[in-house]
């Protein structure tokens, strides 16, 4: 009996371990791990993905405005529901940082990943919208600008040294994340931006309007904007 309880224990801790983990471990990972926990699975390889950025407006004049503690309490209030819009529609979040995410949607399936993706940033605008008609007059409303990529990237662990030590992190490397990140910087006022690739993925779905070229930092062609219509 005594043998049993100390196994169970074991089991109780690892679960417990896994739990606070999971916190902290792209869900995408946590999923290939159980899967295939001794293969090769994290390697990283070339998948089509749509990569979504997410930026918060004026973040740095809001954080000059209010606490640190009334502004994390905002940020999670906020963010606790892009989450659930996110993994809705199959949305891995990548990186966060003090205002804004990364998330990819690695389906191997073109059109679905970026729907995935349109879906996931119009359910945030709409969410995003109720909770600022929902806060009294003394509360902030945050405005939140999007930009979404699509194409082939390489996916998968990339290992980072430093003076410090080794550090590991799972993302989505090339120039399909470059140019997300590019155009949802370009965004404004709540805007979706998509990019040519997105925007033709998606168009027969949702209705999408050019906006026009734009020369990008570091990227050596013009990128065809799109954005996103009600």
């Amino acid at each position: 009996l005594s043998e049993l309880q100390a196994a169970m224990r074991k089991v109780e801790i690892l679960e417990s371990v896994k739990a606070n983990l999971s916190k902290f471990v792209p869900t995408a990972v946590t999923r290939m791990i159980e899967k295939s926990p001794t293969s090769d699975i994290l390697d990283a390889r070339e998948r089509d993905v749509s990569v979504l950025f997410l930026d918060i407006e004026g973040y740095t004049k809001l954080s000059e405005r209010i606490g640190v503690a009334e502004l994390n309490e905002l940020i999670e209030k906020y963010f606790s529901v892009f989450m659930e819009a996110i993994y809705a529609n199959d949305g891995d979040v990548n990186e966060t940082a003090g205002d804004g995410l990364m998330v990819l949607f690695p389906s191997e399936d073109k059109t679905t990943n970026a729907l995935n993706a349109v879906r996931a940033a119009l359910t945030i605008r709409e969410k995003a919208a109720i909770i600022n008609k929902e806060n009294d007059a003394a509360s902030e409303s945050l405005v939140i600008n999007m930009g979404i990529n699509s194409g082939v990237a390489l996916l998968g662990a990339a290992k980072f040294e430093s003076l410090t030590g080794s550090r590991w992190t799972y993302t989505a490397r090339g120039m399909v994340t470059n140019v997300a990140a590019r155009i949802g910087a370009l965004a404004s006022e709540g805007t979706i931006h998509l990019s040519r690739s997105t925007a033709d993925r998606v168009k027969d779905h949702f209705l999408v309007k050019s906006k026009g070229g734009f020369r990008l930092k570091n990227v050596s062609e013009e990128v065809e904007i799109f954005t996103l219509q009600e």
